[in-house]
């Protein structure tokens, strides 16, 4: 019987708010017998790399935990899986206060009138379940400051957005920044590729009520993480892509310009989903955790910089599980992180047939680039990295697995004999350890997925 994701979020056990590339939900007993063997009654252990705060959170039921990311979102899933901060939280405590305040209502309303002539045409294509027409919305290109609306479709954008084609410019866009009466960011970028527009104005206005209700004092700085950790999984369940990630949206169209019949069929099925539930369904499962440690603490810093604060002098151990290969991971989460900073960045841009192009995933410009992805960097940054660690006087739990072209898995930018060789040269005792998983890989077939076994290596130093 295949396992539902709902299964896979067991209350007081593992729990998984977004959907994570190279997630270790499988191994988590695995590596917390590692660190047990490691630490001899309480410690502190350090996930340096938290990333969906799966292993934090499995770690936070023996132990004190520091979290680390750079990522922004990632910070407010570990502080609320951490519970670093002491809680109002209740059985009183309702998330549809969101969907009852004023300003989910006027933001809403207003978005709502602004956008009203796309909305219907939008509800009339999903209500019929019209594939060309929702085709023709993804290949539209009309979004941020409309620069890759093609000139031949000028006049359908007009018809289909009537007068809220305006808003598709670099001034509209900076009023929109500029004002702290509306929010609008998720309606002028992402619109028609990752969510419809529909689905763009509801996370706005929830994101706007959250923001405001904190502002006000009705919220507390724990429950608008709460919150907004619900937003960041409700939007990681609805989103248009291959993969439940933000790499890119689904491709409706092939280059002929014919419809992909299983792309479309899933772009419409994900189009027609309302984020209420996910975000209802969440809510209720983060309320019952239980919370093991009130010391936990949540860093929000380049991996490097973090083993420079003075809090990891007080580190027992540190789990590791790097990027390995060229891949960037904010590539495949700009959308959560622009969810939380909420600042309308600048889209990153690539020269494509002599022009400067917005790329299809429309990145934010200053996505986080780490050393560990880049080729002519990863040896140096891992060997600091054990350095700095070592010089602590920690142990160290370190996830790794092996590249197989057989299985066509992305090459490691640190092969596994490198890694061992730069751990060997700090740790007297490196020992690897097999593990035997299945876990779910991007495949070009139609499925979109595949399972795979896979060889995650487990690497003890000491």
């Amino acid at each position: 019987m295949k396992k539902s994701r709902k299964s896979e979020l067991k209350l007081n056990d593992d729990i998984r708010i977004i959907q994570y590339l190279g997630s270790k939900l499988q191994i988590l007993d695995d590596i917390s017998k590692e660190i047990d063997n490691l630490i001899c009654g309480e410690g502190i252990v350090c996930d340096l790399f938290a990333g969906s705060g799966t292993v934090s959170y499995k770690l936070s039921q023996k132990y004190t935990v520091y979290a680390n990311d750079i990522q922004e979102y990632s910070k407010v899933i570990t502080k609320v899986l951490l519970h670093t901060e002491v809680s109002d939280i209740n059985e009183k405590i309702d998330i549809n206060c969101i969907y009852e305040s004023i300003y989910y209502k006027q933001n809403k309303i207003f978005l709502q009138d602004l956008f009203s002539d796309a909305l219907r045409y939008e509800q009339k294509i999903l209500d019929s379940t019209d594939y060309e027409g929702l085709a023709e919305l993804c290949e539209l290109n009309l979004y941020y400051d409309g620069s890759e609306l093609a000139s031949k479709q000028i006049p359908r954008a007009k018809e289909i957005f009537g007068d809220a084609y305006d808003c598709f410019s670099s001034d509209f866009v900076q009023q929109m920044k500029n004002r702290s009466d509306v929010y609008a960011l998720f309606t002028l970028y992402y619109l028609n590729s990752y969510f419809s527009l529909y689905q763009c104005i509801e996370i706005d206005s929830i994101k706007f009520a959250i923001d405001k209700l904190l502002e006000d004092g009705v919220l507390s700085e724990y429950i608008s993480n709460l919150f907004l950790a619900c937003l960041i999984h409700a939007v990681s369940e609805i989103v248009s892509s291959v993969g439940k990630n933000f790499a890119q949206p689904i491709k409706v169209v092939n280059k002929n310009g014919e419809i992909k019949t299983f792309a479309i069929k899933r772009c419409m099925k994900d189009r027609k989903m309302d984020l209420k539930p996910h975000l209802v369904d969440i809510f209720l499962r983060l309320k019952k955790l239980d919370f093991h440690k009130n010391s936990n603490m949540v860093f929000c810093e380049n991996s490097l910089n973090a083993l420079l604060l003075d809090e990891m002098k007080n580190v027992d151990v540190f789990y590791l599980d790097p990027p390995y290969t060229i891949d960037h991971y904010s590539r495949f989460y700009h959308v959560l992180e622009t969810l939380v900073k909420y600042d309308y960045p600048e889209l990153e841009k690539k020269k494509l047939n002599g022009r400067l192009r917005i790329m299809n995933g429309r990145y934010r410009d200053d996505r986080f680039q780490s050393n560990f992805c880049i080729l002519s960097k990863s040896y140096s940054e891992f060997e600091l990295m054990i350095k700095r660690i070592h010089s602590l006087g920690a142990s160290i739990v370190l996830s790794y697995s092996d590249d197989d072209s057989e299985k066509d898995t992305r090459k490691r930018v640190v092969s596994k004999n490198e890694l061992v060789e730069i751990l060997s040269k700090y740790y007297e005792i490196v020992n690897v350890k097999t593990l035997n998983h299945r876990y779910r890989k991007l495949s070009a077939k139609d499925d979109n997925r595949k399972e795979m076994n896979n060889s995650e290596l487990l690497i003890i130093c000491k």
